[in-house]
């Protein structure tokens, strides 16, 4: 006579499978805790600097999306990427149809509560410059450039800091 065993209710009172299941609901555990402290911490973050602002179309429930526009420039809040830290802010000379290409200033806000700045500046070329909290190019050989456009830089700049409060 042969005795069947029903061997599925045995491998899940094996020792190892509840180990196996037990690290696997720790990691899930891990994962959603991580998930949810980001998604507070971004909300905090970036709802601060795009509080008033209005959707853009771009947006999407992971990485969303602000912009508004004043008299002669716009803004632009993109937050940061599905469990990345660095998203950011710009403020841009408003382009017209006969200009197309407009300066900015890119702001990366990081972690740590400093920032991380950039331009881009259009004349013949486009140029995309790091620059300090001045406006004043990292690099040396990007001086006469940021100096062409330094009008633009200091409203930038100005836009930006009363905005956001950069500071």
């Amino acid at each position: 006579m042969h005795v069947h065993k029903d061997h599925s209710t045995a491998a899940s009172q094996h020792p190892t499978f509840r180990k196996a299941a037990r690290v696997v609901c720790l990691l899930a555990v891990i994962f959603l805790l991580l998930n949810a402290i980001w998604f507070a911490w971004r909300a905090v973050k970036y709802g601060a600097y795009s509080d008033g602002m209005a959707e853009s179309p771009f947006s999407s429930i992971l990485v969303p999306r602000y912009v508004d526009s004043g008299d002669g420039y716009n803004y632009s809040v993109k937050y940061p990427d599905y469990l990345s830290f660095i998203g950011n802010l710009s403020v841009s000379i408003a382009s017209s149809e006969e200009d197309l290409y407009s300066d900015a200033l890119i702001i990366w806000p990081n972690v740590d509560g400093s920032y991380e700045f950039g331009l881009i500046l259009y004349d013949e070329a486009e140029w995309q410059i790091y620059v300090d909290v001045s406006g004043q190019a990292l690099d040396p050989q990007y001086d006469d450039v940021v100096a062409k456009h330094q009008e633009n830089v200091d409203f930038l700049f100005a836009q930006a800091y009363t905005l956001w409060e950069l500071g």
